[in-house]
């Protein structure tokens, strides 16, 4: 579902930085200096259209930067493959979640991948916010944004 950025920023949610794809190491982030802190619920966007919906909180050794490394870096791993002589990711055993299987492609294709955060005042109303944020736009890179053919599943306003 698409999102522009005057919708993003009534909505409370600040640009954080982008993902971007890149000759050398795949991809990299690049931040804005300073990104929401917290309780946090973010939107990865490529091209006006939501892919992913998610939460992120700060916690003795996590933020929502350290979220958005830990998943690209996962991300980098796909797209890489195994590394001969090295004990394969244990995620590797299990079948790919929709961000691992559905992302690397926008990567590959050149896409940038826009970061949108918004610092929620409790846990609980970041946990509700999240819920609502994948209700309502059932991004291809989350389990709610797909169908079990694969496709996108139909938006449900409340």
């Amino acid at each position: 579902m698409k999102i522009s950025r005057e919708e993003l920023q009534a909505a409370c949610f600040r640009y954080a930085g982008s993902v971007v794809p890149d000759p050398t190491s795949i991809l990299r982030l690049e931040w804005e200096p300073v990104v929401p802190s917290g309780f946090v619920v973010y939107l990865m966007i490529v091209a006006g259209d939501v892919k992913k919906a998610g939460k992120a909180e700060d916690t003795g050794s996590s933020t929502f930067r350290k979220r958005m490394q830990s998943e690209f870096a996962t991300l980098r791993q796909v797209i890489r493959g195994p590394h001969p002589g090295r004990q394969p990711a244990g995620w590797r055993s299990r079948p790919l979640d929709p961000f691992k299987q559905y992302a690397p492609a926008a990567i590959l294709n050149g896409s940038i991948v826009e970061l949108w955060a918004k610092a929620c005042p409790t846990r609980e109303s970041m946990l509700d916010e999240e819920i609502n944020l994948n209700r309502r736009y059932r991004g291809e890179w989350t389990k709610e944004g797909r169908g079990k053919d694969g496709p996108r599943c139909a938006t449900v306003v409340d």
